[in-house]
């Protein structure tokens, strides 16, 4: 990756599952969490579901507002659900899907938080940034078991190259 590069772990292992994106959309997710930095940022991928919907390929990331009240942003994100739905539909117009939601974790890491799970959907895919001073740490991927027990690790691919493990 570039000069906004991560740190991708590897003490995780993923499902079968995928999402695939391109080192541009990464770059733009990474400025958005930094440039919103000490609140978390939200959005949403735009893309479609390949190989029994095991494999999200992301055409496009759409910066999404956080609506959270703003005292709580700094661990908390809601997107509007007229700014979601406006998206949705403009997806759709052009033959894409909501295939996942990113969001940064200020001083926090990349991983899902109590609250994400509560609000997740099964199907789509989580990636969750972890920011530091501004300043990208990591980047992971991760999917909502069926039963909404927990998240699970998923592969995040971009430009041809695993880069979570």
């Amino acid at each position: 990756m570039g000069a906004n590069s991560a740190h991708f772990g590897t003490d995780i292992k993923p499902s079968d599952e995928m999402v695939i994106l391109t080192e541009e959309i990464i770059s733009q997710m990474h400025t958005h969490a930094s440039s919103t930095y000490p609140e978390e940022c939200c959005g949403l991928l735009l893309g479609n579901f390949e190989n029994q919907s095991k494999t999200k390929r992301v055409i496009e990331a759409r910066r999404m507002g956080n609506v959270f009240p703003k005292e709580e942003r700094y661990h908390r994100y809601t997107i509007d659900p007229k700014e979601f739905l406006v998206a949705e539909e403009d997806a759709e117009s052009r033959g894409l899907e909501v295939v996942g939601i990113y969001h940064s974790h200020p001083n926090a890491p990349a991983r899902p938080s109590k609250f994400d799970t509560d609000f997740a959907w099964p199907t789509l895919s989580y990636v969750i940034m972890e920011v530091a001073n501004s300043k990208l740490v990591e980047t992971r991927s991760w999917l909502l078991k069926e039963d909404r027990s927990e998240f699970a690790p998923e592969a995040l691919i971009t430009g041809g190259n695993k880069v979570v493990e």
